[in-house]
């Protein structure tokens, strides 16, 4: 019994140790986590405010027609009066 409860005891303290050495000691490790959880919650806080409904009910396009508009290529303009290249 004892020596499960030492064997705990000691795995607890050991991660309580590696805890405050990473908070406390400058470690690229915890930098890069900390910025790439402040980006995914401004990401997320973007995407629910600006990309997650449409303003009105009424602004909804058919699947088709959208995918038409941004995958068509449009057509050249003629140009008018002269030519540049001469």
């Amino acid at each position: 019994m004892t020596i499960a409860i030492n064997r705990s005891s000691t795995a607890r303290s050991r991660w309580r140790n590696r805890f405050t050495r990473w908070v406390r000691g400058p470690t690229l490790a915890r930098d890069i986590a900390l910025i790439l959880t402040i980006k995914f919650a401004l990401l997320m806080v973007l995407k629910y405010t600006l990309f997650n409904h449409p303003q009105a009910q009424h602004m909804t396009l058919p699947p088709e027609q959208v995918a038409q508009a941004l995958l068509s290529t449009p057509a050249p303009h003629p140009s008018e009066g002269d030519q540049h290249a001469r």
